[in-house]
């Protein structure tokens, strides 16, 4: 409370570097860049008619749209330097106006931010994303605590289901969702109880790489 008034007060988080003046002007510089490409895309969701889905069957639509666009900038360490992505997240959900969804608070979080899932999907094929399930579906994916606690693992699904997306649609076009869900299902249970941060990339993606290779055999 300032003088009685409620107010929003802006904290400066620099991933533990010292916040001189130069680093607060640059801070405040993408603060400011942050909120006017919020506001663009809030502007581009509702000429284009994805706003409208919101609360409906098909928002998962918007929610890829909203995240192509975050992935044009967010991933752009000219733009957002590594250190500072992981506090990007907070401010973009503050700066999302009618984007925000009805989901509480809780998807404010970094790790669980809303803004956050939507630029993961949309690293994925849009056609596999729309394929494989609605929002619900990835969200529930993506609340996995083995998934958001070793980022590493979304970084494995990017890369292996971006390597061959036709073998994966004719999953999809095969199976529906029920594939996607299982493979999630596996990797959650081989990894249940164990710190895979001990693990180097390449030993956990050939772990990874053995869970899809059972499905797969399966399918």
């Amino acid at each position: 409370m300032i003088n009685g008034k409620r107010e929003l007060v802006k904290v400066y988080k620099t991933g533990g570097r010292l916040l001189t003046r130069e680093a607060r002007e640059q801070a405040e510089k993408l603060d400011k860049f942050l909120e006017e490409k919020m506001k663009e895309i809030e502007e581009e969701m509702r000429r284009g008619g994805y706003l409208q889905l919101k609360g409906r069957s098909g928002v998962i639509k918007l929610w890829y749209e909203v995240g192509r666009r975050l992935n044009s900038f967010v991933a752009n360490p000219e733009i957002v330097p590594a250190e500072d992505r992981e506090y990007v997240w907070r401010a973009l959900y503050d700066y999302g106006g009618e984007l925000v969804p009805g989901t509480g608070r809780s998807r404010a979080e970094s790790k669980r931010n809303h803004f956050r899932y939507c630029y993961e999907i949309a690293k994925f094929d849009r056609d596999f994303v729309l394929g494989v399930g609605n929002w619900r579906m990835w969200s529930e994916i993506l609340d996995s605590v083995r998934i958001y606690e070793d980022h590493r693992i979304l970084q494995w699904l990017h890369q292996r289901l971006g390597e061959n997306p036709r073998e994966w649609m004719d999953l999809t076009r095969k199976y529906g969702a029920k594939w996607f869900r299982e493979l999630a299902k596996r990797i959650r249970n081989y990894l249940r109880g164990r710190d895979t941060s001990v693990l180097d990339q390449k030993r956990l993606f050939s772990e990874l790489d053995g869970v899809l290779t059972g499905l797969t055999r399966e399918a």
